[in-house]
This record gives structure tokens, sequence and C-alpha cells, in this order.
């Protein structure tokens, strides 16, 4: 959809050419600005019904709708436009922006082609710096751009008045699209200089410092803006986005919900409010203002994108598995309808982590998996998930791979790792690397007791008739730590005595064998395989 923060300079052109509704045109002026979107759609409705001769009004109306994310109802009031006032740039430029938003290039530079020519004077140069300023903002408000087009029209504008405010505050824009960065200062400080008393051009400047993640420039210029007008709508959307990329995100949502006060709640700004509630990490909140909004409206694919996201952290956070299908059917949604240039690692990471908490859903988890992967390999964390998933399917080939990965790669290596990594080995029958995996355990941690017990139980499966006595000695390291508090180890300890009991029978000591198998039935007196070896030692 639009770019919202390319709308203001395009709708807030000169009001001096449309002067006989000067206050009434300010107002809907004013609510665009302050992205009062369905208030400006109300007045510019009744200035078009007022006024049915006056193209400005169907144009600023489209303006409105579009912002609105109703893309059928601005193009309906811009053909509207033409029909009243076929000689008016403005709406031939909104129709343009719109075919540019569809990827029509060609049909769009008929359009502005269209919007210019009835200013292009023989010579082919421009005398109407209006239908400049407005043709160029078009051509940077849409997800395709025509960039260095826009370029040559704001440099013929600036020709004809380097101190146009609105000209100035356009070539900034464009020059950002541009990622002239320094161009696009100088620009709105231009403009600054004409206006010192009006936000919008700090606010701007501000907006370049956020691109580049500049926190205590962006802050200066923000704090400018919001000294002038503290109800700044466009600077508090900013300084939500500046406190959330600063992490402050206690501040981000208080700062958008000011934003929210000062615009207004359509549908647009909720979905802003949504995503600032995601990086807040509320997720809950986040989901429950999402699925507020799919209820009147599901034209915004993105929060397709965000639900399928915020489904699988509220699952995963709450252990509510009922979470996990609907944030699957979200994602696969949006991945179906988005444009496949713009689907990212993170949403084959997400559907393939949702996929992963559903029951018989293992390999399409593996499959989203691996093309995360593909598109990120610096997603060390994948790997690990892998591994779980392949633990899972008993492939531990392909889990101890993975989880060899993961170590190898991250430097954020914890002792579970080393455990997922010394188990799978140990169900997979590789027991030197089980053995391994729980030697560099025990080297960062001593008294950790399972530790004992698998380094028994791997040194058993590479010596299965007990010819040394590696697995009796750390299984008697492993009773060593535990047989003081049996309630907390009963499992691995009825185990443990089992083994040893195993171990004494192979080497022909049945006495010993027989009271480790007492042990056994002393903590669990129904143990089956202890009742039945003390009937044979008998």
């Amino acid at each position: 959809m639009m770019n919202m923060k390319k709308l203001s300079v395009v709708v807030l052109m000169t009001i001096s050419s449309i002067a006989v509704f000067a206050q009434t045109i300010a107002d809907g002026l004013q609510a665009l600005d302050f992205e009062q979107f369905e208030k400006a759609r109300g007045i510019f409705t009744a200035l078009s019904q007022q006024e049915p001769t006056k193209g400005a009004n169907f144009y600023y109306l489209g303006q409105a709708q579009w912002s609105l994310y109703n893309e059928t109802e601005a193009r309906a009031a811009y053909t509207a436009g033409i029909a009243a006032e076929p000689t008016n740039p403005m709406n031939y430029a909104g129709l343009g922006a719109l075919a540019l938003e569809n990827e029509k290039v060609d049909e769009a530079k008929t359009y502005f082609d269209k919007a210019l020519s009835f200013s292009r004077t023989k010579d082919g140069r421009y005398k109407d710096i209006n239908a400049l300023i407005v043709v160029a903002g078009g051509m940077i408000s849409a997800e395709t751009k025509l960039t260095d087009d826009a370029v040559k029209l704001v440099e013929a504008a600036l020709e004809l008045d380097k101190k146009n405010y609105n000209a100035l505050l356009v070539a900034g824009d464009v020059y950002l699209e541009k990622n002239e960065g320094g161009k696009a200062a100088t620009m709105y400080e231009n403009a600054i200089s004409l206006q010192k008393n009006n936000p919008k051009a700090y606010t701007k400047v501000s907006s370049i410092w956020l691109r580049v993640k500049n926190a205590e420039a962006t802050k200066n210029e923000l704090d400018r803006a919001l000294a002038i007008d503290p109800n700044y709508a466009p600077a508090l959307k900013n300084l939500a986005e500046f406190y959330s990329l600063s992490k402050q995100y206690v501040k981000a949502k208080e700062t958008f919900q000011k934003y929210l006060q000062n615009s207004e709640p359509s549908n647009a700004n909720k979905a802003r409010f949504a995503r600032i509630l995601f990086r807040n990490k509320e997720y809950n909140e986040a989901l429950t203002v999402i699925l507020d909004l799919q209820q009147s409206d599901k034209s915004d694919l993105y929060l397709f994108r965000l639900a399928g996201y915020s489904y699988y952290e509220v699952g995963n956070e709450t252990k509510d598995t009922t979470k996990f299908q609907p944030g699957v059917d979200a994602l696969e949604y949006f991945m179906v309808k988005i444009d496949p240039k713009k689907i990212l690692s993170n949403d084959y990471e997400y559907l393939g982590k949702l996929y992963a908490r559903i029951k018989g859903k293992d390999s399409l988890a593996i499959m989203n998996i691996g093309r995360a992967l593909a598109l990120d390999p610096n997603k060390t964390e994948l790997l690990k998930e892998a591994g779980m998933i392949y633990n899972k399917l008993k492939r531990f080939d392909q889990s101890i791979m993975y989880f060899e990965k993961y170590i190898g790669s991250t430097q954020k290596v914890l002792l579970v790792d080393y455990q997922l990594l010394g188990l799978a080995s140990y169900y997979g029958k590789y027991f030197s690397k089980s053995d391994s995996a729980f030697a560099k355990i025990l080297e960062l941690k001593p008294d950790y007791a399972d530790g004992y017990y698998w380094r028994g139980a791997a040194a058993a499966g590479n010596d299965p008739e007990f010819k040394t006595t590696a697995a009796k000695d750390f299984w008697e390291k492993y009773l060593s730590l535990t047989e003081a508090t049996p309630e907390k180890f009963k499992k691995n300890l009825v185990n443990t005595y089992n083994n040893l009991g195993v171990y004494y029978i192979k080497t022909d000591n049945n006495a010993k064998a027989k009271e480790y198998y007492n042990k056994t039935l002393a903590i669990d007196p129904e143990n089956k395989e202890a009742k039945e070896r003390i009937k044979q030692l008998k």
C-alpha cells in the first residue's frame, strides 16, 4: 500500500491555488497531515458534493481513501475529479500512483504525462510548480517507484521557485527514496528556514535518522518538532518508532497510544499499533488487535503475517496448542497472496516452528526451516530447532548433524545444547559422541549427576560385555550424588541399580548383583526386571 510518509507532501500542496475554500480545505488538509484519514474523507466528501466542479476536492478525497486502504474508492474519486475538472493535473497524478501500486509502470507514465501536459510549454519546460510537486510525489508514493523521473521533476520545480516549502519537502522525500540522505536533509533544512514554526520538516529530518538508526539525531529532531506542537501526530508516530527501535517498548506503546489519540483509531492506524505491540512482545494484545481488525477488513495482507507470528508466540508462551493451526493458516494465506519476492526468511521460520508443534506435521516443519536457513544461514537457532524435530522423528543422524552445526556456530552454547547432542548420539548408537558431549557438560558442571549416568550408558554401549569398569565407575559416581534424595532421582536410580545388577552378573558376582536389585525394590517394589532377576539368582 501507499507509503504514508510520502502522503503528506502530496496532499499539503499549495492552499493558495484553491483559496475560495481556504479555511475548509485547510481543515481537510490538516486532518490528512495528522493522519486523521476518516475525518479527512468526511470533509472532502462534503466538499466534493458542495463544489462538484473542483477537481482538487476529489483528489484529496482519493488520497484519504487510499490512506484507508480503499483503493477502489480512491480510483473512483480520482476518476470523478477528472470528469469534474479535466485540466486539473492532480487526479491524473492520483491515478498514476495507483497504477504504480499495481506495478503498471507504462500506464502510470501515461497518467503522469497527462498531468504534466497542461503546464508544459512548447520548448518542453514546465510552468506549473504544483503539477510538478503532485506528480513527483505520486511517483514515489507506491511500492513501485519512478525515483529518477521524480528527481527531474523536483529539480524543475525548484528552478521555478527554490523557496517553495512544499517543493522542498517533496524534493527531500524523493532524495530520501534514492538513499541520498545528505541531499534530503538539505531540502528539509531549507524548508525549515522558511517555516521555523512548522513541525513538519523537522519530522521529515527525523525520518532520515530513523532510517540509518541514529538514535541521538532522531530524538533531537523529534524534540524540535514536538516543542512546536506536542500533539503533532506524525512526530509522535516517529517517536514511537524510535522507542521501538531503541527497545524502549513501554515508551513505544505509550507514545503510539498518544499518536492514536491525536490522529484517529482508523484501521490503518490500529494496524500500526498492532506492530508496536508485537515489537513490545505483547503478543496476545497484538493478536487481539489484529483479529478485531480482520473482523471488518482483511485487505492488509501483512496483518496475516503478523497474525501468524503472534499465534506462534502466544501458543509457545502459554503452552496453548490450539494457537498453532490458526497460525499456520494465517501465514500460509499471506504467503499464497503476497508477491513471492516479499516472502522473508522469518516467514518460513515461523511457519516451520508452527508446524513443529502440530502432531504429524514434522516433515513440513523441516521443509520450512530448511527454506528459512537457505534464505538466511545466520539463523543459528533454527539449526537447534531442526535437530529437535529430527530427534522427535528418531532420525538421529540428521539430529546429530544439526546439533553439531548449532554448537559450532553459536556464541551462546548452553549445557542443555550438549545434552541434546549427547542424547541424540546415544539413541543413534554413536556412543563415543555421546560420551564426549556429556564429558563436556561435566567439565563445565562437575556436580551434574545425570552427566555421569549418561556417560555410564555410553560406556556400556561401547562395551556391552563390560570388559572394562568404565560404565560401573560412572554409575557409582552417579549414585554418590543421588542416593541421598531417591525421590528426586527415582527413575534413573532404578535404571542404575538394574544396570549395575547386569554388570555384576556379567562379571560373575551374583551376590553384588542381588544387592543392587534389592536396592531397586526398596524404592520400586513392583519393578519387574528386579523381581525376575532375583528369582533367577536364587
